[in-house]
């Protein structure tokens, strides 16, 4: 392999990397964004459970731990 052969493999090792850590920033923000909204919905039916007046029965997760 001669030394323009391998800095022409070494140049799309690197652009291959950055297309990848690019992927990974990107599902990154998603997983951030997801959780924000997740955050979102728990807060909302937090909120919704401490309305006064209202007999309802305490939210629960979906296995049944309370949601607080």
């Amino acid at each position: 392999m001669t030394d323009i052969d391998l800095i022409v493999a070494l140049q799309k090792q690197t652009a291959a990397l950055d297309r990848q850590t690019a992927a990974l920033d990107r599902q990154t923000a998603a997983m951030h964004e997801l959780a924000e909204s997740n955050r979102a919905v728990v807060d909302m039916l937090i909120a919704q459970e401490s309305e006064p007046g209202e007999d309802r029965e305490p939210a629960t997760l979906l296995d049944g731990t309370p949601a607080r």
